[in-house]
């Protein structure tokens, strides 16, 4: 599989790290895969998706596109999920901005160079939700 996922200790955050050549296939096991690993969760889920060291073809991110706006468990689109992209191709470029369309949900992806960014991102949103809630 071109995804490793991992959960990092103790927080509602998942890391997927893509690398190679992925193809839609690739995402829908991803997905898949996420939707397993956070069944039974209550709390938001960070997935944040490092594409820092893969490639993609266009008819794939199109169609990765369209599954993650079709509502697909684990995907963009499962509202126990936000997703941050990690990396700098023309493809997460493609894909944030075909997401943020309203034929495709309008989906809103915060994107950064590097993952430590994201992790500071994801944690931050993590506080601030809970100062919300003890509040």
């Amino acid at each position: 599989m071109a995804f490793q996922i991992e959960w990092l200790p103790n927080e509602p955050i998942l890391i997927a790290t893509a690398s190679g050549l992925i193809s839609v296939d690739d995402f829908k096991g991803m997905y898949e895969q996420v939707a397993s690993m956070i069944e039974g969760r209550h709390e938001k889920i960070y997935r944040i998706a490092d594409y820092t060291n893969a490639d993609s073809s266009f008819m794939d991110i199109l169609k990765a596109v369209k599954l993650a706006s079709n509502n697909a468990p684990g995907s963009s689109s499962d509202p126990r999920i936000q997703t941050v992209y990690v990396g700098t191709s023309q493809w997460i470029s493609l894909a944030r901005t075909a997401l943020q369309q309203p034929q495709f949900g309008g989906i809103m992806i915060p994107t950064f160079v590097d993952l430590d960014d994201a992790l500071v991102f994801a944690r931050r949103e993590i506080a601030k939700a809970a100062e919300t809630a003890s509040a």
